[in-house]
């Protein structure tokens, strides 16, 4: 069994108990998280894992001026060895920022000047924490502020990276034919006071056509509130996606689902006839079908790899039966694939779609689900360099991609959310938190608009008072107010999108 052991300073500063311990994890060459068994004693992290092969560490902690971030260690060699943490997370920043900006000055990126002042002092930082490694807590100290200026550098280089792949796709069209969607739940934004800035904001719906919210009873089909959705956006000519169809999360399952969660045969039945019903009743109303999400993540019901892929089959097979001519596609949670580290029979996200590609079943693209700044069952914090690193990453399966996004614009108890979970972002400013919200979505939404393999952006959250689906998600909040991100996407949508 591979072990690695690091060395945590003993200072109880408010970054060592912010740090999300629990969710460290050795990554391999692949990119594929292992499973691990974490242990934090006596100041020391260790990592256990079955295979004695180096690997990467993982660890989300904050990070001056960036908030939360997932750092990463270069390759280590399992042993009883102690690396001092923060100078080899430091070492993982330096390496990072020096060989993606030397990669892309080549390939023609312009760096900004601010970025290069910001690598030479991280790394001068970083040689400084060096010289002190004997000194564990000095260290340490001198190793944060190397990891502060670097991760800074590292923003500022995929900023300057977005900025200049958007502007070379302007050249060649003037106004990009990204999908930029907003994620309703019927009847939304139909009754809103400011339903007139979503046709504004985004040049699609995303209409949750969820099997919780159509067959709350058993057999009984309510439509009414999805009807008068679509009604509402194809009156003003946006394009429409409904789903994801399946979303295997417990909370957005029927309530009578512990009927049958126990045979997976009326489970699968009882899926494929409700998706049938629906893609019957709106094929023609409809761009593209999201058939289901969080098929790759541990569900309400334990399923093995055979189920799981019999039903992702099954629901695209029965949406390419019913309405052959509309594009449909597959959705994966946590596409950076966190959830392996702690999951045995985990399925890697990456390889389940590969496999459904290449299946003939006729899958139009992929979506990936990205949850920022929650503390459960989300993507972990990550820079728009790693983002963009990850597109690539999925980009090699040669399909379209779809990418859902779900930022929390404050924090605490939402009465109107369907999934509560705790938020990572804390704090009584309400102005702040809503400005938070932008902070970390501008970034990552402009490094989507720069990959062209992404055709469609959506973002999971319209309206926090009234029903939804992610907590504090909204781009309007709690009280009816519109948070900044919704200036954002009516400026984006004005300035580069159809």
């Amino acid at each position: 069994m591979g072990q690695f052991h690091f060395a945590v300073p003993p200072d109880s500063t408010l970054l060592l108990k912010q740090t999300l311990w629990k969710d460290a994890y050795i990554c391999g060459i692949e990119g594929v998280p292992w499973e691990c068994k974490l242990s934090k004693d006596d100041g020391v992290l260790t990592i256990k894992r079955p295979v004695e092969t180096s690997g990467k560490l993982y660890l989300t902690c904050p990070t001056k001026g960036l908030g939360y971030r997932t750092l990463s260690t270069c390759t280590l060699m399992p042993g009883e060895q102690r690396y001092p943490l923060f100078l080899e997370l430091a070492r993982g920043s330096c390496y990072r920022a020096r060989v993606q900006s030397d990669a892309w000055q080549r390939a023609g990126l312009s760096l900004s000047d601010r970025f290069g002042e910001l690598l030479q002092r991280g790394t001068e930082q970083f040689l400084d924490a060096a010289t002190l490694r004997d000194d564990l807590s000095a260290c340490s100290k001198a190793a944060l502020q190397a990891i502060a200026t670097l991760e800074n550098a590292i923003a500022d280089l995929g900023e300057s990276f977005a900025l200049q792949s958007i502007a070379f796709r302007k050249q060649r069209e003037p106004q990009l034919g990204t999908l930029l969607a907003g994620s309703v739940v019927p009847p939304s934004p139909t009754r809103s006071q400011h339903s007139s800035r979503f046709n504004k904001a985004f040049n699609t719906a995303a209409v949750r056509l969820n099997w919780s919210l159509i067959e709350e009873e058993a057999g009984r089909f309510d439509f009414e509130k999805c009807d008068r959705t679509i009604q509402w956006c194809g009156e003003r000519g946006m394009k429409v996606l409904c789903g994801p169809l399946l979303d295997f999360r417990s909370e957005m399952m029927p309530a009578w689902f512990y009927l049958i969660e126990d045979n997976f045969e009326s489970f699968l039945s009882s899926i494929t006839q409700y998706t049938e019903r629906v893609v019957n009743r709106y094929r023609g109303s409809v761009h593209l079908w999201n058939c289901a999400t969080g098929l790759n993540t541990p569900g309400p019901i334990p399923l093995d790899d055979e189920q799981v892929m019999r039903l992702a089959v099954a629901i695209l097979q029965t949406v390419r039966r019913v309405d052959p001519n509309t594009p449909a596609i597959i959705s994966f949670d946590q596409p950076f694939g966190e959830y392996l580290a702690k999951h045995r029979d985990g399925i890697s996200a990456l390889h389940f779609a590969d496999a459904i590609a290449r299946s003939g079943l006729g899958m139009a693209g992929i979506g990936l689900d990205i949850r920022l700044n929650y503390a459960a069952d989300a993507t972990l914090p990550r820079s728009a360099l790693d983002f963009g690193q990850m597109i690539d990453r999925w980009a090699t399966l040669g399909i379209p991609m779809l990418v859902q996004m779900t930022i929390p614009g404050d924090c605490g108890n939402d009465a109107q959310a369907r999934v509560n979970r705790p938020t990572l972002i804390n704090g009584d400013n309400k102005a702040e938190l809503a400005a938070n919200q932008l902070r970390t979505a501008g970034p990552l939404v402009r490094t989507l608009l720069a990959k062209h393999m992404v055709h469609g952006i959506v973002w999971d959250g319209w309206a926090d008072d009234e029903p939804h689906v992610q907590a504090h998600s909204g781009v309007i909040d709690a009280a009816g107010d519109p948070r900044p991100v919704l200036d954002y996407f009516e400026r984006l949508r004005e300035e580069l999108l159809t």
